[in-house]
């Protein structure tokens, strides 16, 4: 079945427009501030909320969910959601219990996080692992998704009209191509600008998104007419609630992801917490997560409705990750799929953006000034950051294009795998550390070693290539894995740090949370009251979350599957 989505000039004319404005914007935003150390990596803490909120969704979005999340729905139905809807845990914990302590001590990254707590080997342990987590698993995948993406807009049109390239006796695909074109056209502003073009540029390109993701789903539903009768019929497709069971979306798998990748990856991790440290204030910081937290809550709407509506005018697919660019060929008019592939160009460019910046920042920050033993000028350290943003490009490049000759892998579920699999130490470690005072720099080291030896011990095939085996079966699936994991991992952490001698005090004080973090500071608090208290707007986005599980959950009570 051919995929490829025809384009005509004015499509053409709309993507190349949508470039354009994205590196102009990149670099106009960055013309001030950005040789200093503060302004490159932190924008110099300028940022008001709703460019955070927009940024952290940037920074969770990428093309390949529009390929993949609606390939996934077409599959498994509205369970998919619960990605984007279980925010609510995550940024609750977030804004109660991490972002107060980080705001206030005014830390640039988080292994200087654990440094502080730790010691500096759970700093160095993190930073490699997070490095290396950025390039081969989140801004590899996004560029070769890109690719794929392109490739499956442009078809053999314009592969015919490219030139031949060859490399060691090698003719270089078109996909290696439009990889390297989304690497340069995202690396030149984010590169040249740091955080404060990444941040600003994802604004717009979350704009672009909610323009062009709206596209596909109201068409698919206007297109699909009555939907009774094929509920009635795919009732498993509406269930949110799975048996603990089911493949790859258990109920205690899906509902308690939180605690390991959730955590690690909204509250630990740099391309994601980089946007609150560079807000204006507290404030900022608090309502730019709530403002990420109302966009999560519509995402599925551009991702999950597609994928059920498809499921409905293409029953038979070979593939379900065909679903979405057949949608696209059907549904969308001419002169509108140039907007819709600039809203899935504007997803990956916001998510590699935001990791690259993040990268370079640990790179330098942890690695480089830290390594030398000296005292690195600011400029040192922005061209430091240069530079090493452009190793993480290169190397992001070498492995998307590995990713190509391995089309049979999934790549969805290779990310999610290697996620799944890096994320239980860390967020013990995180959360522990700044939850209780007993834990030590022992005991942190140790759960990081032993929490990836258990992780490969879960993950492992015990069997053989025809027979496979797991210790977890018939459970053994990638968040059950991890939630397995976690708990062996928090056990670990709570007896070495009973059986070691307790942390310095200067290891602990002003770091162990207390209650002046459900609070804004006096000042803050006085200047926003009434409407802008923070809270009334958190509230209501817990409230809205919990009333779609509810409605779910008294679905499954008449609808048993």
């Amino acid at each position: 079945m051919n995929n490829h989505v025809t384009l005509n000039l004015i499509d053409l004319g709309v993507f190349a427009l949508y470039m354009v404005a994205t590196i102009a914007l990149g670099f106009w935003v960055a013309r001030r501030g950005r040789d200093t150390a503060a302004g490159y990596f932190l924008g110099n803490k300028t940022l008001p909320w709703f460019v955070i909120g927009a940024s952290m969704v940037a920074a969770d979005i990428s093309s390949e969910q529009f390929i993949s999340n609606v390939g996934g729905a077409y599959k498994h139905g509205i369970v998919l959601a619960a990605g984007d809807w279980n925010a609510w845990i995550i940024y609750s914990l977030f804004i109660l219990v991490f972002l107060p302590y980080y705001v206030r001590t005014g830390v640039s990254t988080m292994p200087e996080f654990l440094e502080r707590r730790y010691n500096s080997t759970c700093r160095y342990i993190f930073a490699i692992a997070s490095v290396v987590g950025f390039i081969a698993a989140i801004n590899a995948g996004a560029l070769y998704s890109g690719g794929i993406m392109l490739d499956s807009f442009f078809g053999e049109d314009l592969a015919r009209v490219l030139p031949k390239i060859s490399l060691f006796g090698t003719v270089i695909s078109p996909v290696v191509l439009y990889i390297v074109f989304f690497a340069v056209t995202t690396g030149v502003y984010t590169i040249y600008g740091g955080l404060k073009s990444a941040a600003w540029t994802d604004l717009m390109q979350v704009i672009i998104l909610l323009f062009a993701g709206f596209l596909v789903p109201v068409l698919a539903l206007r297109h699909a007419g009555d939907l009774g009768p094929f509920i009635a019929a795919h009732n498993e497709h509406f269930q949110m609630f799975k048996p603990p069971t089911h493949k790859p979306f258990p109920v205690t798998g899906v509902f308690t992801g939180f605690l390991s990748v959730g955590l690690w990856y909204t509250c630990t991790s740099q391309h994601m917490v980089q946007r609150v440290l560079a807000a204006k204030d507290e404030w900022h910081a608090r309502v730019g997560v709530v403002c990420a937290g109302f966009l999560h809550v519509i995402m599925p709407f551009f991702f999950i409705v597609p994928g059920i509506i498809a499921l409905k005018m293409f029953p038979t697919l070979p593939h379900p990750d065909q679903a979405y660019l057949l949608l696209v060929r059907e549904l969308i008019p001419t002169g509108l799929k140039g907007l819709l592939l600039a809203g899935m160009a504007a997803a990956l460019m916001g998510h590699v953006a935001t990791v690259l910046n993040s990268a370079s920042t640990i790179i330098t920050l942890d690695l480089y000034k830290k390594i030398t033993l000296r005292n690195v000028t600011e400029k040192e350290q922005v061209r430091f950051g240069r530079w090493s943003g452009v190793a993480v490009l290169l190397a992001s490049i070498w492995i998307a294009v590995v990713f190509t000759q391995q089309p049979d892998t999934t790549l969805f579920e290779k990310i999610q795998t290697v996620l799944f699999f890096i994320a239980p130490p860390f967020a013990v470690v995180f959360t522990l550390g700044i939850l209780w005072r007993r834990a030590n720099g022992t005991a942190a080291v140790t759960t990081m070693i032993l929490g990836f030896v258990c992780s490969w011990t879960l993950f492992h095939n015990w069997g053989d290539a025809q027979n496979e085996r797991h210790l977890l079966d018939p459970f053994n699936t990638f968040n059950h894995r991890a939630l397995a994991t976690w708990i062996f991992c928090m056990v670990t952490m709570i007896v070495t740090s009973l059986l070691t001698a307790p942390p310095p005090k200067e290891k602990t004080d002003g770091i162990i949370w207390n209650k002046s973090y459900l609070m804004l500071p006096p000042e803050e608090q006085a200047r926003h009251r009434g409407w802008q208290d923070w809270r009334i707007w958190w509230g209501l986005f817990v409230a809205i979350v919990l009333s779609i599980y509810g409605f779910f959950l008294w679905y499954r009570l008449q609808h048993p599957w």
